[in-house]
């Protein structure tokens, strides 16, 4: 009769340096898994950040770009209500003719200053300011979107005093004139062969028009105030970016 021999299930027992040393293998393994993912985060969040700040660069060099534009349209417009209000001053009929051209010219735009908080809302919306470590740039961010916020109110402001320009010129130019201005100057033809009449010579109706035209000018000048103001804090906030983000 046959003896099976049955295989020894019996393992030999592992002592305290061989479980030690799997242990330290397992540990260095999570570990250095650990360490890689966080290498390849640490190099995704620098590399997104990179690409926010740059494009808040591009938002605010073309802030400065408006600021500037804006400034000018408005010192332009300042001119011509100067020019207006001394015309009006002096009641003489021989002005009359640069006297409407200007006045039409004042209505047929205005400057709207809106700065792009594109990236910046960007960046509030997807957690992307957290990726902003040290605290006194993310300081200066803040208080620069904080502050143009304001330009809302200031710009609906500058399009109500535009409309109060606009309703009360009718009290002494002639509608019709103001209206071939619009004509010539769409053909590009600023000439004019006349010397138009106002339809009132009266005091209290042309101080009526000075009035409106004094307080858009004010408010023209107030503008372009805080369009400097805003256009040195986007200047100084894109070299503070550049320098330290290494940016070109």
């Amino acid at each position: 009769m046959e003896v099976h021999h049955h295989p020894d299930l019996q393992h030999k027992k592992k002592n305290f340096k061989e479980y030690f040393l799997e242990f330290v293998m397992i540990f260095l393994a999570v570990t250095l898994g650990f360490i890689a993912e966080n290498i390849r985060e640490s190099i995704k969040d620098k590399n997104q950040l990179h690409e926010y700040v740059q494009s808040m660069v591009n938002d605010l060099q073309s802030d400065t770009v408006m600021y500037n534009e804006a400034i000018n349209f408005n010192l332009a417009h300042c001119r011509i209500i100067d020019s207006i209000i001394t015309y009006l001053t002096q009641n003489k009929d021989n002005n009359n003719k640069q006297l409407y051209y200007m006045a039409r010219q004042l209505t047929m735009g205005s400057s709207v200053i809106s700065p792009t908080a594109k990236t910046f809302e960007q960046m509030k919306s997807s957690g992307g300011l957290r990726l902003i470590k040290k605290q006194f740039i993310a300081d200066s961010i803040g208080s620069y979107y904080q502050w143009i916020k304001r330009f809302d109110y200031w710009t609906d402001f500058q399009k109500q005093r535009m409309n109060e320009v606009i309703s009360i010129n009718d009290r002494i130019f002639d509608a019709a004139v103001l209206f071939s201005i619009v004509k010539k100057i769409e053909n590009e033809n600023t000439s004019q062969e006349s010397n138009p009449a106002l339809i009132s010579t009266d005091r209290i109706a042309i101080n009526a028009v000075m009035m409106r035209y004094q307080y858009y000018y004010g408010l023209l000048k107030l503008m372009n105030e805080r369009a400097l103001s805003a256009s040195k804090e986007a200047i100084h906030l894109i070299s503070l970016l550049k320098k330290q983000y290494h940016l070109e």
